[in-house]
């Protein structure tokens, strides 16, 4: 209800639970399911006041797993490609969560897409790679348009410091070139080189 004051709105689009892997089990139960959180979110959703209730997920791969077995009751309305397992043990692939999602007609908000910003920040020889096949695009608009491609991506949530990045996910999604099947192997080649930096 705070929300609403401070947003000066009745109701709210899109409310995301973020996180909500992290911890495991026990987390999920404490934070959401134990004290009663999830069923008020739940009616608020019926009452209108939340159009989409959703979650972020890190982590533990149980509760995604759980949540979305109990989407036939939830209807979640809510993803490293192949390397985040690499990157850190307690992540899941996205191609895997993505794949899960699709298959329950639950829509994927990307966030993070340039992981922090690490993927903008790229050493030099893959930086030159990459601008090698596209020199009038940024580092960071390859990471935009791969998320963006994906049939069953509602939206990518971006992170903007300064306005030359609004500017450049502007350029890059108006209109997105979604990134062809060839690019998507020069990308994953290029995420295995950096896998060994």
């Amino acid at each position: 209800h705070r929300s609403f004051r401070e947003l000066q709105v009745d109701y709210i689009d899109y409310l995301l639970l973020h996180g909500i892997g992290m911890g495991g089990m026990e987390a999920l139960h404490s934070r959401y399911l134990d004290n009663g959180m999830l069923d008020f979110l739940l009616k608020e959703r019926e009452a209108g006041r939340i159009r989409n209730l959703g979650f972020s997920y890190h982590g533990d791969i149980k509760v995604f797993d759980y949540l979305l077995s109990r989407h036939d009751e939830l209807k979640w309305d809510y993803v490293d490609w192949k390397h985040a397992k690499e990157v850190n043990t307690r992540n899941t692939d996205a191609e895997y969560l993505y794949g899960e999602l699709v298959k329950r007609g639950i829509p994927a908000v990307i966030m993070e897409p340039l992981l922090g910003g690490r993927l903008s920040k790229l050493n030099d020889h893959l930086m030159a790679r990459l601008k090698q096949r596209r020199p009038q695009d940024s580092v960071a608009s390859w990471a935009f348009r791969f998320a963006g491609t994906f049939p069953d991506v509602l939206t990518v949530l971006s992170g903007m410091t300064y306005m030359e990045h609004l500017q450049d996910n502007i350029r890059t999604y108006s209109p997105l070139i979604p990134v062809t099947d060839e690019e998507k192997d020069f990308l994953e080649e290029t995420a295995q080189l950096m896998m060994k930096y």
